[in-house]
């Protein structure tokens, strides 16, 4: 039975959080390559990711599964991969840049490598097929925990507003043990349509 930590021992989302950032950071170097390449392995042949041609993804950081094996592969089939990016005059969203390997990126105010706007225009969530992104926590029933900023859930809150427009698709990128029993959904939280771990993956029904 796949491990995962359990909620009831935990008070809160703090809680929560440090104890599964620590346990991230804990894996060792070979552990976090066998986990990025089996989920890889997993999602390549995935039919949303077959499907879908403009992809975004994240550069891996504090222990978080790293996408880059997926990125390889993806480049390989000819998918446009973008990463996020802070979007300025805004109170915490997101707009997507076009990604390429042998771009230069730059740093944004919280340390993180980004493309460079002036380079590559980015493009608003709405017109990518599928993002694949990062957290600290998700459920079974696909609430997603992430490390509290609200970034993404104020980029894609267009799609609580409407709830027939379903572009794009949302996956978690996560190891296995960042499954939790269960996490309140609050309002704002943009629920995933599905979690790809090193043990493959899993889709949620929505109830938004």
């Amino acid at each position: 039975m796949p491990y995962f930590i359990p909620v009831r021992r935990m008070q809160n989302h703090k809680q929560i959080r440090r104890a599964i950032r620590a346990k991230r950071r804990s894996l060792s170097r070979q552990e976090q390559h066998n986990h990025s390449l089996s989920a890889a392995n997993h999602f390549i042949i995935n039919i949303r990711l077959i499907r879908s041609r403009r992809i975004a993804l994240y550069l891996a950081a504090d222990g978080e599964l790293d996408p880059q094996p997926l990125i390889q592969r993806l480049l390989k089939l000819n998918k446009k991969i973008y990463l996020p990016v802070l979007k300025p005059g805004t109170n915490n969203a997101l707009w997507f840049s076009e990604f390429h390997p042998n771009d230069r990126l730059q740093t944004n105010r919280f340390g993180i490598a980004e493309p460079n706007i002036r380079r590559r225009k980015p493009i608003p969530a709405w017109s990518l097929d599928l993002i694949i992104m990062p957290l600290v926590a998700f459920s079974s029933e696909g609430v997603r925990m992430g490390m509290g900023g609200g970034y993404y859930d104020r980029t894609l809150a267009y799609q609580l507003q409407h709830k027939q427009w379903i572009r794009p698709a949302l996956i978690g990128f996560a190891h296995d043990f960042q499954r939790v029993e269960r996490l309140s959904r609050q309002p704002w939280d943009v629920p995933l349509h599905g979690v790809i771990t090193e043990q493959g993956y899993r889709s949620f029904r929505l109830t938004n």
